[in-house]
């Protein structure tokens, strides 16, 4: 091929990738890189593989390409990018550090070394290397929304409220903003925010994604002023436009439900001995007190608070849900994956604490390579909690909040699962109420400091000067001393939610 044919053939390979035409992609880049070994096909062709969720192919795509260009910034930024998705944290790392020694003030390798470093919680080192970038680049949205959100984690408020500030004077339409600031507010009528907010509405053309954000500032704007009607109406098209983003149907969630148990059920009973270090998993439903639970026992001198990981469902994915006969291989495999995982976090001999709600999906599995786990799972009102996500904005997008009909199905189908493995495993899960927690903290600390075999701690009474990272919705909330008007926080919206009724 010429070099006019090459350049016609990646430009035809490019729109076919805009296209979505992965297959073709690769067979093609795969037929061009017989016989001419060009970077940028090499980089076409492993994020074609990236796309069909074949990381490892991508990798080896991208490793080879290295022998022949080891210091092509693109491959060794992919090549981070590829490890930091399936959470080889260190080797993800190397690779960012090898292209900085070769340019130290490229933004892309930058900004993804920043992100790693915020995922495992080396926050200062984030803060640092996000400044730097702002330095070198001051009006860059996407490292702005980064660090603000960091600084939102740790507890520094007005540090983001500044930068969330400062990307609405750069860009007016960038809602998302608007929505963090609605978070740290406490509206009356007269607020300058929300002011700005209702003229946005009024003057500006959004999409479908920036609108939901102004709705839901617009929910808990209009919610601070008592202004329930105007309030929910809000919240009602901010989450009708999820959906429709979504297009999400319980029926597909119905169907994990009941396979979860089909699937624990058709395992046989083998499962590893206890290991030396304990895990105490925090479950229910998102906004049910998970955070707060969290931020109390990590308040323990000898608790180590992981945060909300994602790594359980991975596991679950990779090892057990296609697994018909689970040897103890299979077992380890899973322990060994885990324990490497979390040792990017963690590595001490603390009790450790992972705090993802929905992992309540895989109690019995869990149990099967980590047997010396405890599950804490959280009880809230139902119409509360409900009430508590349906308002609120999921950056993971729980996309069974967006409609108060598939909320009060999803939470039957929750109800259901933690009393099929409350029947199996009744003495590894100790449901705390969130209403007792509230109204006697003392008691019901000490009665779950108990349950997981932990001394009592005075620290754990004083959560709120803990200064550890939350990097969940409840970043405010959770940072509080424990507070009760979450009680019956639905008062005003009764009539809205009728839906939720049949819950409590």
């Amino acid at each position: 091929m010429s070099v006019q044919d090459l350049k016609n053939k990646f430009e035809e390979l490019k729109k076919k990738f805009l296209e979505k035409k992965f297959d073709e992609v690769i067979e093609e880049c795969n037929l061009v890189l017989k016989k001419n070994k060009i970077d940028v096909f090499y980089n076409l062709l492993c994020l074609s593989y990236n796309n069909k969720n074949n990381i490892a192919k991508a990798i080896d795509v991208m490793e080879s390409a290295l022998e022949d260009s080891p210091n092509n910034i693109d491959f060794l930024n992919n090549l981070g990018m590829f490890y930091s998705n399936i959470y080889k944290y260190k080797k993800a790392e190397d690779y960012y550090k090898k292209g900085l020694k070769i340019d130290g003030n490229n933004l892309s390798l930058l900004n993804n070394l920043a992100n790693l470093k915020k995922n495992l919680d080396q926050n200062e080192e984030a803060i640092s290397i996000y400044e730097k970038i702002l330095l070198i680049k001051p009006k860059e949205l996407a490292i702005m929304y980064n660090l603000a959100g960091l600084h939102n984690s740790l507890g520094n408020f007005k540090k983001s409220k500044k930068l969330y500030l400062r990307m609405l004077e750069l860009q007016p339409n960038f809602t998302e903003a608007d929505r963090m600031i609605s978070q740290m507010e406490k509206y009356s009528s007269q607020n300058k925010h929300f002011f700005n907010l209702r003229e946005k509405l009024s003057n500006m053309e959004l999409s479908d994604n920036s609108l939901l954000h102004l709705h839901f500032a617009l929910g808990k704007a209009y919610g601070d002023q008592n202004k329930y009607s105007e309030s929910f109406e809000n919240y009602k098209k901010a989450n009708d436009l999820s959906k429709k983003i979504s297009n999400y149907n319980f029926e597909k969630d119905k169907k994990r439900f009941n396979l979860i148990k089909i699937k624990f059920k058709s395992l046989n009973n083998i499962k590893l001995k206890n290991e030396t270090r304990k895990f105490i998993f925090i479950i229910g439903m998102p906004r049910s007190g998970t955070s707060l639970t969290e931020q109390i026992l990590s308040s323990h001198k000898n608790v180590f608070g992981g945060g909300e990981l994602p790594y359980i469902q991975k596991i679950y994915n990779d090892y057990l849900k296609s697994n018909e006969n689970l040897s103890e291989n299979d077992l380890l495999n899973c322990k060994d994956d885990y324990l490497d995982y979390i040792s990017n976090i963690d590595n001490s001999e603390k009790f450790f604490t992972d705090k993802a709600p929905l992992n309540f999906f895989y109690i019995g599995f869990i149990l099967k390579f980590l047997p010396n786990s405890k599950f804490i799972n959280i009880i809230r009102s139902p119409i509360d909690n409900c009430w508590s996500i349906y308002k609120n904005y999921f950056p993971t997008k729980i996309s069974f909040g967006n409609d108060l009909s598939d909320l009060s199905n999803y939470y039957k189908s929750y109800k259901d699962l933690m009393v099929f493995w409350k029947s199996l495993f009744p003495n590894d899960i100790y449901d705390l109420k969130y209403e007792n927690l509230v109204n006697n903290t003392k008691d019901e600390v000490k009665k779950l400091l108990e349950f997981c075999s932990l001394e009592w701690d005075d620290n754990c009474l004083q959560h709120h000067k803990n200064k550890r990272v939350i990097k969940t919705i409840s970043f405010n909330q959770a940072r509080k001393p424990i507070y009760n008007t979450s009680l019956k926080s639905y008062n005003g919206y009764e009539t809205y939610l009728t839906e939720l009724k049949d819950l409590s």
